[in-house]
């Protein structure tokens, strides 16, 4: 069935995740607050980023060499990777299985490299920069300073442990 992991190799699974989970949540507040507060610019910036991050990524478990190891290459196969990854599905599931059911755990810390890398990173540069800017304005609030800091510091977080 599979390997019995290390108890450091369950625990930094279960780090990475949370990680992504508060990366990714945060990310996904701060799209919310830049729509709320009609801030444009960083609004389609910060779900460009998000959103290219996810398609890249997912093509690259459809296409590429992760994932694939089985020799069955159907397009309904591909599609269903696709979907799972972008979803975000693809690395609890990976997780779950190699925390539960004992399995090697370089695909999951593959998928969190390819978040840090396609997400995380870019995510923190143009984030920091509204922040930037919004602690430098007397009108932003507080709320949304605290915000950006918050996600910036959990972006570079995962980049970090990648």
């Amino acid at each position: 069935i599979g390997r019995t992991l290390q108890s450091w190799e369950q625990t930094s699974v279960i780090v990475g995740l949370l990680v992504h989970l508060i990366d990714v949540g945060l990310d996904l507040i701060v799209i919310l607050a830049f729509f709320g507060n009609l801030d444009w610019p960083f609004f389609l910036g910060t779900s460009a980023i998000v959103l290219g991050a996810w398609i890249v990524s997912g093509l690259y478990v459809s296409f590429g060499s992760a994932g694939n190891s089985s020799n069955n290459d159907e397009g309904t196969d591909r599609l269903q990777r696709f979907a799972l990854n972008f979803t975000q599905v693809q690395i609890f599931t990976e997780a779950y299985r190699c925390v539960f059911v004992g399995g090697e755990t370089d695909y999951f810390h593959t998928l969190r490299l390819l978040e840090a890398l396609l997400e995380a990173a870019p995510s923190a540069l143009l984030q920091l920069i509204a922040l930037v800017l919004e602690a430098g304005d007397e009108s932003s609030t507080p709320s949304m300073v605290r915000l950006l800091q918050c996600s910036v510091i959990s972006s570079l977080i995962s980049v970090r442990l990648g």
